[in-house]
């Protein structure tokens, strides 16, 4: 499915689509940061047209059948922005950024900018320096949709860190009390699973580069590292893909290297918790799928069982500590790391299927079954997006409308703060995977591939079980208790309710027409599981 309409306005943009998509909030950040309190008009109307083109670019990406021989894996709208070259042997290391897209960058790129556009307009709360405020937003959205872009190591790991750099003063300048302790646990965890990361990378280039003669970090193309690094021994590859475990896994994240979490969410301002949950953690996910899946498939494929395991453990482990908290932003950090445990989960499962002879009878079985696994976990990182974000609008709303976030201290909503309560009761449901919403189906998707290849798997249901729990618990002691009559809630304004409202149209549209997802992302899966033969 390509639209040419779509086509034709990207191509007529100047240094390319995805070169202008990036420079255009990046000239924009500079301008909104002298600009003073008219950088939030300026903040909207750029996030708002950023994810008018991710929309078009998602309707001309081309969702035909990738060629397994395809040289380029079927990335489109290529660009190279050559930075310098440095010789190495006989031959030449060219340092460039390459960028390019496939049906599952291009719905990453639209997810991260919905989610910035949607924290934006949540951001009418923010008052203090809103220059600087609104200019590391936008640098911060060049960053994410960077990271989803790139098509090298380099300029994938600059992106990726480029996104920290924003966030970490986000959160330290306009969080609550103890935002500071926050901000440095966050960057020292995210950082330091980051080095881990960009060491592996110049390993690869030079074990690659001894290997095949020719040093590159790009990772497409004939001599790119996804063809060079699939030949290297198996250790290798295994000591790359713990690497990358390290990276995606401390942004997804994972038990044990989530603990930056809960502390960031819970003292970041809302529109920092919503970027954070909806599009900071897919940037793990995307991960696992982009240099995992897609780079090293055999050595995911050996590490499948612990790490399908460790996903399992995490989702059961986070739910029960979502249970214990008190504080509704911590609650619903805790159900983030829940929630992202099953992309971890779809792509362990993912992992056993590639690479399996699709001739073999009792094969078909198993690669249909990690194909529906990848495309569940793809799905539960847009679906989790939409879904958290709206969850943290809520618990921020309620600070404006109750004071206070503690669960216990809060009584009475339904009746005091209706329409406050009908989102907050909405996109409860959604959270815990209600049918006719968007996470039933990315939860659905998962289970049916995972317990055909493991079937102990289905173990990770029981967190579902415990998410329903705690969060109609949750609604019952907030929303339906009888009010306080000492204690003041007040209805939340429009102006602060068009943000959730917004968000929880994709929500809704995608529960009962997933295929506007799936369809974007099937041929990247199915080349990915096995490829398509020429």
């Amino acid at each position: 499915m390509q639209f040419d309409f779509a086509l034709n306005i990207l191509n007529a943009l100047p240094f390319g689509p995805l070169g202008f998509m990036l420079i255009l909030p990046l000239v924009a950040a500079l301008i909104a940061y002298f600009a003073g309190k008219g950088a939030r008009v300026i903040t909207l109307l750029v996030t708002f047209l950023e994810l008018g083109l991710s929309l078009l670019l998602v309707l001309a990406v081309d969702t035909s059948e990738i060629l397994a021989t395809d040289a380029v894996a079927g990335m489109q709208f290529v660009e190279y922005f050559v930075m310098g070259t440095i010789p190495v042997g006989a031959t030449e290391t060219v340092f460039q950024f390459i960028l390019g897209v496939d049906g599952l960058s291009a719905i990453m790129i639209l997810l991260s900018n919905l989610v910035v556009f949607i924290a934006a307009i949540s951001s009418n709360h923010i008052h203090k320096s809103e220059g600087l405020y609104y200019s590391l937003f936008m640098l911060l959205q060049v960053g994410l949709m960077g990271v989803f872009m790139s098509m090298d190591l380099i300029g994938f790991f600059i992106f990726w860190e480029l996104v920290l750099i924003p966030m970490f003063f986000i959160i330290g300048r306009w969080g609550e009390e103890g935002c500071e302790h926050a901000s440095v646990k966050f960057f020292i965890y995210t950082h330091l699973g980051s080095a881990v990361m960009l060491v592996a990378f110049f390993v690869m280039y030079l074990i690659a580069g001894d290997a095949t003669g020719t040093y590159t970090f790009a990772m497409i193309g004939a001599d790119g590292l996804r063809n060079t690094l699939p030949t290297l021994a198996p250790m290798i590859q295994i000591g790359f893909a713990l690497a990358i475990f390290m990276g995606a896994g401390v942004k997804l994240p994972v038990w044990p290297l989530h603990n930056w979490l809960p502390w960031a969410h819970v003292k970041a301002p809302t529109p920092g918790s919503v970027i954070l949950a909806g599009i900071l953690l897919k940037m793990g996910g995307y991960t696992f799928i982009r240099l995992g899946l897609w780079l090293v498939p055999s050595a995911f494929a050996r590490l499948s069982i612990p790490f399908a395991a460790l996903a399992i453990f995490t989702c059961i482990y986070a739910a029960f500590t979502a249970m214990a908290q008190t504080d509704l932003k911590s609650l619903v950090a805790y159900t983030s790391i829940n929630h992202m445990s099953w992309v971890l989960l779809g792509v362990a499962v993912a992992a056993f299927g590639i690479g399996l002879d699709p001739l073999v009878a009792d094969n078909v079985a198993y690669i249909s079954a990690a194909n529906l696994a990848l495309q569940g976990s793809i799905f539960m990182m847009f679906s989790h997006g939409t879904i958290i974000s709206v969850m943290f609008i809520m618990a921020g709303q309620l600070t404006y409308s109750a004071g206070t976030r503690e669960i216990p201290d809060v009584k009475g909503l339904m009746t005091k703060a209706p329409k406050l309560s009908a989102i907050l009761i909405l996109a409860a449901f959604a959270a815990f995977g209600l049918p006719g919403f968007s996470g039933f189906i990315a939860e659905a998707l998962v289970i049916f591939g995972s317990v055909v290849i493991y079937l102990w798997a289905a173990i990770i249901t029981f967190g579902i079980f415990v998410t329903v729990g705690y969060i109609l618990w949750m609604l019952n002691r907030i929303v339906f208790s009888d009010p306080d009559p000492e204690k003041e809630v007040t209805e939340a304004p429009w102006s602060d309710l068009i943000a959730p409202i917004l968000m929880m149209i994709p929500v809704i549209l995608l529960g009962v027409w997933p295929d506007l997802v799936l369809n974007f992302t099937q041929a990247v899966v199915t080349f990915i599981i096995g490829g398509v033969v020429p």
